[in-house]
């Protein structure tokens, strides 16, 4: 029954870390398969009158410690991931046809300014938006804003209320 434990033990610690590479939904899983095999664990040392239980018992403990630890921070990664969907940040929106400058060529990536703030840019025209360009944004994707350079004189660009 001791090795069994020591084995088990050893399997669920390899297996932490295995969940914890793997990302929030390993961990998760195995925090649950970690539980599952600390109550069988509880059980068979609850029937034990070994000399070594004291010591199995701070195993079992330890084991639960790491399985509760590894299972909140898939839960916590899980929930940091839904704000990264590649759907525009809510509030950037207000960004939508606003005017700004290249602060770098975008060529056809970049920077840009807009209201004091840099942003990173995708140049969504044919041509690099060289330095000191007037852009407008035409979509956001994620926290990086797609633009096209400002329409030449006598272009008429579409207004918008």
């Amino acid at each position: 029954m001791v090795v069994t434990v020591i084995v088990v033990v050893i399997a669920v610690g390899l297996l932490v870390l295995v969940g914890m590479h793997v990302g929030p939904h390993g961990s998760i899983v195995t925090a649950s398969i970690g539980m599952g095999a600390g109550v069988l664990l509880t059980l068979m040392l609850s029937h034990s009158h070994s000399s070594l239980a004291a010591i199995l018992w701070s195993l079992v403990v330890l084991l639960f410690v790491a399985v509760i630890a590894v299972g909140l921070a898939g839960v916590r990664g899980l929930r940091s991931t839904q704000y990264h969907s590649k759907e525009a940040v809510p509030g950037l929106v207000k960004l939508l046809d606003s005017a700004g400058v290249a602060t770098s060529r975008l060529d056809p990536i970049g920077t840009i300014q807009i209201a004091g703030k840099g942003w990173s840019a995708e140049n969504d025209s044919d041509d690099p938006i060289e330095i000191g360009t007037t852009v407008f944004v035409t979509r956001i994707d994620g926290l990086k804003l797609h633009v096209i350079p400002e329409a030449p004189q006598g272009a008429n660009r579409k207004e918008t209320s």
